[in-house]
């Protein structure tokens, strides 16, 4: 508990803490081009905050370096136990197991369905108890339960495991994500929540080397291959978590309170720069807004398209006549490759604030991957395989960022954000039961089916982000006219361009 003279600032909180008093409230003002002030609310009372450019860039700086980090390491954490059954799958685990290769891919599926199930309620515990205390606890113990699943001996055992382990991740990226927009402006979010998603972009690359090391450790203490993996991932979790406890703040003005408040540090913030973050952050029914069902669809469609071969990726390299070890490490570069590839993408979104484009661009690229894989995948062409393999998960990740960012902004109020996430990753999230199907033990080694499934599912992908961005263009039309009627819309307005043309949504 904090104790009687802390500030009383609470992120993320309209009705009660950070924010901007009403329109006719405000005195937020412009002294020059150089300084700001705006008003917030700071111990019950309104505060008017004076600051100087340079000063809130040093700030935005100071969290990119010292906030921002650590999100993306769990989330790399998370992504890695999520994707590292795909080395797990070319040990020795399924026969040691008893196990079949379609037993295994069910207790893969189930995973997903148990992030499902507790989606929405732990971004509920996350607002009654903070991100700062919720996050952490969430990491630790899905990091327990990947150190258990060395411990499986049969299909039963398998499935229980990765089902617990579903629960255990359930709600941290919408509640990283929530987070993270409320420390950061619109126009600098998408890139820095496309640093959030390096987890998954890099979490093949770096789980492939983890996976290559620790199937060398074969026998090792009495252990097999596969079950080392499982402990290295699983120790390396539970130390991330700990570290983020002890570094999260509750808010701006509690930087120096390490491990909840239990240690007393100089903060990272003064007590100016915490009022400057408060001030620079300020910014229906989500289910039932039209706006909101074609990221779904583009989610459930674009993401699954390329979802297994996160799974199956490494398997297919080996199916082409390479070792375990070194399909694994044939499996990395793509990957890798993908986190820069975002990037990029979301450098040019935060520049032009063009979302649809940039998606569009990932999907035709993707779908094209996706072409060649089916044409060319076969053991007599296992070079050309592994390079299209390569550049379809180029633009795997790069795009997700994007458009998970591209939802939240045309929400307004950070309410209406928090269960926009929720439902944007328990959609993505409740894909992966089918997305990891796709490759059937029936249908290899060259899997003609699956990759049907695949161009298919890209193809309505494709569709659906033209046919969103087209959509939003033309409401954004009907809303300009209607502005010049009725003046009240402005509250509406989420986005204005450099020629000062007021946008109801970011296309």
């Amino acid at each position: 508990m904090a104790d009687k003279n802390a500030v009383d600032v609470k992120v993320g909180q309209l009705h009660s803490g950070t924010s901007t008093p009403p329109d006719s409230e405000r005195n937020d003002v412009e002294h020059d081009d150089r300084t700001l002030s705006q008003h917030i609310l700071k111990n019950g009372e309104q505060v008017l905050v004076t600051w100087r450019k340079e000063e809130e860039s040093r700030v935005v700086r100071k969290v990119d370096f010292l906030f921002l980090p650590i999100f993306s390491l769990m989330f790399t954490w998370m992504a890695i136990d999520r994707t590292n059954v795909s080395g797990v799958l070319t040990s020795t685990f399924v026969s040691d197991t008893n196990m079949t290769r379609d037993q295994a891919n069910t207790g893969v599926s189930l995973l997903w369905l148990g992030i499902v199930l507790l989606e929405i309620p732990s971004n509920i515990v996350l607002h009654r108890i903070g991100p700062h205390y919720w996050i952490p606890a969430q990491v630790v113990t899905w990091g327990l339960i990947e150190v258990l699943q060395s411990q499986v001996t049969n299909a039963g055992g398998w499935y229980v495991a990765r089902l617990f382990l579903g629960l255990g991740e359930s709600g941290f990226i919408p509640g990283g994500l929530y987070t993270l927009s409320r420390w950061y402006l619109p126009n600098e979010l998408t890139q820095r929540t496309a640093i959030y998603f390096l987890g998954p972009s890099i979490s093949a690359a770096f789980g492939s080397l983890i996976s290559a090391g620790a199937l060398k450790l074969h026998l090792e203490a009495g252990l097999k291959g596969w079950q080392w993996i499982f402990i290295i991932c699983g120790v390396s979790t539970i130390a991330t978590g700990v570290l983020a406890f002890a570094v999260i703040p509750r808010s701006p003005h509690h930087t120096g309170h390490l491990f909840g408040g239990l240690i007393r540090v100089p903060g990272w913030l003064t007590d100016h720069e915490a009022d400057i973050l408060v001030a620079h952050a300020d910014r229906t029914d989500v289910l039932l807004s039209w706006s909101t069902w074609p990221y779904l669809i583009v989610c459930l469609t674009g993401l699954q398209s390329v979802n297994g071969l996160s799974t199956w990726g490494a398997t297919i390299i080996k199916s082409l006549g390479f070792s375990s070890i070194r399909a694994n490490l044939l499996n990395a570069p793509g990957s890798l490759l993908g986190a820069f590839f975002g990037i990029i993408l979301s450098g040019f979104v935060d520049r032009y604030s063009r979302f649809g484009y940039a998606i569009i661009f990932a999907a035709v690229w993707t779908l094209a991957g996706l072409v060649a894989l089916y044409v060319c995948c076969t053991p007599s062409r296992s070079c050309e395989t592994k390079m299209e393999l390569k550049l379809t998960l180029l633009a795997h990740r790069g795009w997700q960022p994007i458009n998970v960012t591209w939802l939240s902004l045309n929400f307004k109020t950070p309410q209406k954000r928090a269960v926009a996430y929720a439902v944007y990753i328990g959609c993505s999230n409740l894909g992966g039961t089918y997305g990891n199907q796709v490759f059937r033990a029936s249908d290899a080694p060259l899997y003609r089916n699956a990759w049907i499934i695949c161009i298919s599912l890209g193809a309505v992908w494709l569709g659906g982000v033209i046919a969103q961005t087209i959509g939003f263009q033309w409401a954004n039309r009907v809303f300009a006219r209607k502005l010049v009627e009725n003046p009240e819309l402005e509250r509406e307005v989420v986005h204005t361009d450099k020629r000062g043309r007021r946008y109801r949504f970011y296309w």
